[in-house]
């Protein structure tokens, strides 16, 4: 995966505009909940933290704008958890819901050789742009996904946060 790109062009996956970067430090994020999750995510470091290590108790502002996905295998994926702006944002309330490669619509797909490429590389990531892929390119949104592992550092989860951008 090429991080730290910006693809402006209109394709034929109707995804535009869509900046994908790994983050260094909390500055270069916009959001105070995307900073929240830097903040729980990177206190870690130099090992990932595990599922069992989160509890939103703990951050209960981030509950509506949280997503877990659980690592089925490789290119399958299935959405454990998925917030109410989130849900908005995405147009689909994806809780308990698997996709991979394979799934029919292009951007579960394309979610999920993204989860791919933050396993092989074992990152964490931004996004940011448009949310045009869900017909709402008038919304503007900045993401942060976090892998969680093991006890063997085998990644089993990830767990990420959006929140919509002022224009």
């Amino acid at each position: 995966m090429d991080f730290n790109i910006s693809d402006t062009s209109i394709r034929g996956d109707n995804f535009r505009r869509i900046e994908k970067r790994l983050v260094k430090n909390k500055n270069e994020l916009t959001c105070q909940m995307t900073r929240t999750l830097y903040d729980w995510w990177s206190s870690y470091t130099p090992d990932f933290p595990s599922r069992s290590d989160f509890d939103i108790i703990k951050v209960p502002t981030l509950a509506s704008n949280i997503y877990l996905v659980e690592v089925l295998g490789p290119g399958k994926y299935l959405y454990r958890l998925c917030g109410e702006t989130v849900g908005h944002l995405v147009g689909h309330a994806y809780r308990m819901v698997e996709i991979s490669l394979d799934s029919p619509k292009i951007e579960d797909s394309t979610f999920a050789k993204y989860l791919d490429d933050l396993i092989a590389n074992r990152a964490a990531c931004s996004c940011s742009g448009d949310l045009a892929f869900f017909e709402k390119d008038f919304l503007s949104f900045e993401s942060f996904d976090c892998p969680l592992a093991d006890e063997t550092g085998t990644i089993t989860h990830f767990i990420g946060v959006m929140c919509e951008l002022p224009k």
